[in-house]
C-alpha cells in the first residue's frame, strides 16, 4: 500500500465511485503501527483528497443548484426522500453537519453540492469540510493503527458494514 493509493482511493470514493476507501485507511493505519507509513501523512493526504473531490461537488452544486443534489439522489433508494432529508438536515443543523456527514452513508455525497447550491462561501465550506474530513480520516486510520495486529478483523468489520449499507440501499431499489 502506498500513499498515492490511499490518496486516489479516498478521492475516488468522495467522487461517489464504489471504492472501499475505508479499507485503505484501515490498512494504512495498521501499516503505520509497524513503522511502514506515517499516520499523519495518511490523514493529511486523505483530507486533501476529500477537499478536492468535495470541492468539485461544491462547484457542481453552485453551478447547477438543486439539480446537482437531485442527480446524486437518483442513486439512492428513494430519490425524493434523499433530497428532502438532506435539505431538512441541513436546515436543522447547518454547516456543522459537514463535520459528521462523512460517517452517514448517502449524506456524505449529497452535502457538498447542497452546500454549494445554498450559496455558502467557499472558505466557510472548506473549513467545515476539512474538519469533517479530518475526523473521518483520523478515525479509520486510528482504528487500523489500534487494531494493527487484528487487521483482518478490522477489514472484516468494514466489509460487513459496507455490505449492510449496500443491502439497506439495494433492497428498496430492487423492490
Amino acid at each position: 500500500l502506498t500513499y498515492t493509493a490511499v490518496l486516489l482511493a479516498v478521492f475516488a470514493n468522495q467522487l461517489c465511485l464504489p471504492i472501499p476507501s475505508v479499507v485503505f485507511l484501515l490498512m494504512a493505519g495498521a501499516i503505520s503501527a509497524h513503522q511502514g507509513m506515517h499516520a499523519g501523512i495518511v490523514v493529511l493526504l486523505s483530507v486533501l483528497a476529500c477537499l478536492t473531490a468535495d470541492g468539485l461537488w461544491f462547484w457542481f452544486g453552485r453551478g447547477w443548484g438543486p439539480q446537482a443534489v437531485r442527480l446524486l439522489c437518483r442513486f439512492s433508494a428513494d430519490p425524493r426522500q434523499c433530497a428532502s432529508t438532506a435539505h431538512a438536515r441541513f436546515g436543522r443543523y447547518g454547516l456543522p453537519l459537514l463535520c459528521v456527514a462523512k460517517f452517514i452513508p448517502g449524506l456524505d455525497g449529497v452535502m457538498p453540492p447542497l452546500v454549494g447550491a445554498e450559496g455558502v462561501p467557499i472558505p466557510v465550506f472548506l473549513a467545515f469540510d476539512a474538519v469533517g474530513s479530518f475526523f473521518w480520516s483520523a478515525f479509520y486510520v486510528g482504528v487500523g493503527y489500534l487494531l494493527s495486529d487484528q487487521l483482518e478483523i478490522a477489514i472484516g468489520w468494514a466489509t460487513h458494514l459496507g455490505i449492510a449499507v449496500g443491502i439497506a440501499i439495494g433492497v428498496p431499489v430492487v423492490d
